[in-house]
């Protein structure tokens, strides 16, 4: 109630009480007093009782969040604890597998690893063979089997065409692990050549992005370099720009041109083989000069079974020349410098003309 609502109310109280004048006015104003200060009381009161309501509210909250931290310091040290306890017995299992596999190479009889399947994955990329192999050894030499027993280990971890592979062999040659070796990397040319092939011929794959591609191919190379030897750039460059110049150059263009230390080799071996049988327009013929074939389709070029009857307007009679040397065996002792016949104006070193 106001301040106004209680004068009122006092004076009609007061009139009605028979006060009236001066004491009319100072009995008004005692009760309005009274009434404000037991107001000002009451609402002090109900502050004070906030103020203690919000505090035990507040140390209440405190209280709380204490005891979650607490819990929650419990459970990390005991979380900690389960894992040290964890990692304490594996270091102890290892460590016992470890002293026993030392034991049993240093003495008694050798176990048979071949009839237990080691604790690594079977070979599903037979294209990577040759890293799975690495991965293979590292894990025999760690846990110290002996080499003997490598190849019948690794029969247990093969699969499908590498299996296949490995039951074709001859006993003798499946119970060598360099020999098996040797005929899986060959196989799924993982060898030197197979990583040239493979890099000379490599493609993106499906779904594959750029970065995997160049990692792949820069495998490929690697790996190529790394079989055949190579340490130094001057080394690599050759084989490199060899393989590129036999992919650029018709067979007739390395043969005619005498290529023996780059191409010769790789031409008997199988090695280089033309893309196409078309020849283009520009190619000049050794034979004739003549452009548009090879020498070795030229049609004016003699058959080298009876090169004595190819030859025109020449008598054909045994080489009597004057001019030529006397020799003992004309096909196997040929002049460095030609001599000519009188009449035919030709070559002796052929013998007949």
């Amino acid at each position: 109630m106001s301040e106004l609502d209680l004068y009122a109310k006092y004076l009609d109280l007061g009139v009605k009480l028979g006060r009236s004048g001066e004491d009319l006015a100072t009995w008004v104003e005692d009760k309005v007093r009274q009434d404000m200060e037991r107001n000002d009381r009451q609402i002090e009161r109900e502050r004070k009782r906030e103020e203690m309501e919000m505090q035990k509210q507040k140390e209440e909250m405190e209280v709380k969040k204490q005891r979650e931290e607490i819990a929650f310091r419990r459970e990390e040290k005991e979380r900690e604890s389960q894992l040290e306890l964890r990692r304490m017995e594996l270091e102890a299992e290892t460590k016992k597998l470890e002293i026993g596999s030392r034991a049993s190479v240093v003495a008694g009889p050798k176990p048979s690893y071949g009839a237990q399947r080691p604790k690594i994955p079977l070979l599903h990329d037979p294209s990577q063979v040759d890293l799975y192999l690495e991965r293979f050894e590292r894990h025999a030499t760690a846990f110290g089997w002996p080499e003997s027993e490598w190849a019948s280990c690794l029969s247990n971890l093969l699969q499908d065409e590498a299996l296949s592979i490995f039951l074709s062999l001859s006993p003798a040659e499946g119970s060598d692990y360099q020999a098996v070796k040797r005929v899986l990397l060959q196989r799924f040319g993982c060898d030197r050549n197979g990583f040239r092939s493979k890099f000379l011929s490599v493609k993106p794959q499906e779904a594959e992005d750029f970065g995997t591609f160049i990692n792949r191919a820069r495998r490929y190379f690697d790996r190529w370099v790394e079989l055949s030897g190579v340490s130094t750039l001057e080394g690599l460059s050759y084989p490199v720009c060899s393989e590129i110049a036999l992919q650029a150059c018709d067979e007739d263009f390395v043969a005619d041109r005498n290529s023996s230390n780059v191409a010769g080799k790789n031409v008997s071996q199988g090695r280089f083989r033309p893309s196409s049988d078309s020849v283009s327009s520009n190619v000049t013929c050794f034979q004739c000069g003549g452009k548009g074939h090879v020498r070795r389709k030229c049609p004016s070029r003699p058959k080298e079974a009876n090169f004595a009857s190819s030859v025109p307007d020449s008598p054909s009679h045994s080489c009597e020349c004057p001019g030529r040397p006397k020799e003992a065996n004309v096909a196997f002792s040929v002049p460095e410098l030609p001599y000519h016949c009188c009449a035919a104006k030709m070559d002796c070193t052929l013998g007949v003309h």
